[in-house]
């Protein structure tokens, strides 16, 4: 059978040419009053309306809470150097200080102590006396604080006397060589135990004597300390040197 063709409808045409000839009559409207479109448009802020909706839509959720997590550390620690002071916040107070040196960690955390100790003074007639023997100065140092204060003292003067107490004449009658093997206290006594090296000066009894008083006075400086035991080597000895200074009871500064 042969196919028939479908015929158009004159009525179809008509309603297609009337929605042709509508675009194209809205089309001239729009254009002679775009310039009024746009001017009611910019009055009412409705592009800038649009415009806002479409860039919030736009930022990820997650932006928000990076910004609040990084925002809140803040106050905790001090707002770097290269880190902006958010806009309506003031900086914190709270303030991070870089690791400081090893040599001044002490004196930020006020870890320092006093000590006293005692040496013998010199001028252009030698040692200074005082009753006919020779007398001690006192010298105050500041060091780092330690568990073991008196320990630090002994070892300090055993060291001798520093540059700059030497410029004043300050010298040591402790025999070069002299260590600290042990100290304790038992009650108000401190036990210290010296290296063989002390039982010996060049100076003879005054010299003897003055060594003694150097660790006795250094010791008995501690308010905990009322005198000192002498022990050399480990060993607890009748007398100092050849020519006899007691040394086998505790020595107190009256002792001198």
């Amino acid at each position: 059978m042969a196919s028939r063709k479908k015929k158009t409808s004159p009525s179809t045409n008509v309603g297609c040419l009337v929605l042709l000839v509508g675009g194209i009559i809205l089309l001239v409207v729009f254009a002679i009053k775009f310039p009024d479109i746009k001017q009611t448009l910019e009055k009412t802020k409705f592009l800038d309306l649009i415009t806002q909706r479409i860039t919030t839509t736009k930022v990820p959720p997650a932006s928000k809470t990076i910004q609040t997590t990084v925002q809140d550390a803040i106050p905790t620690t001090a707002n770097p150097a290269n880190f902006p002071t958010p806009k309506g916040k003031s900086e914190p107070s709270t303030t991070v200080q870089a690791l400081p040196p090893v040599e001044t960690v002490s004196s930020i955390q006020g870890s320092t102590q006093q000590i006293s100790l005692y040496f013998p003074q010199t001028d252009e007639n030698g040692f200074k006396m005082e009753n006919d023997r020779i007398s001690i100065s006192k010298v105050r140092r500041t060091v780092a604080s330690s568990d073991s204060p008196l320990s630090d003292a002994i070892k300090a003067l055993l060291a001798g006397p520093s540059e700059a107490e030497t410029r004043f004449g300050l010298q040591s009658l402790v025999p070069n060589g002299t260590k600290l093997l042990g100290i304790s206290l038992r009650g108000s006594t401190a036990v210290i135990d010296l290296s063989e090296a002390f039982m010996f000066n060049r100076y003879g009894t005054e010299g003897f004597g003055a060594q003694l008083k150097q660790i006795v006075y250094t010791a008995t400086a501690f308010t905990s300390v009322q005198d000192v035991q002498i022990l050399v080597e480990g060993k607890a000895r009748e007398y100092l040197g050849g020519e006899g200074i007691y040394i086998g009871k505790p020595l107190s500064r009256n002792s001198f």
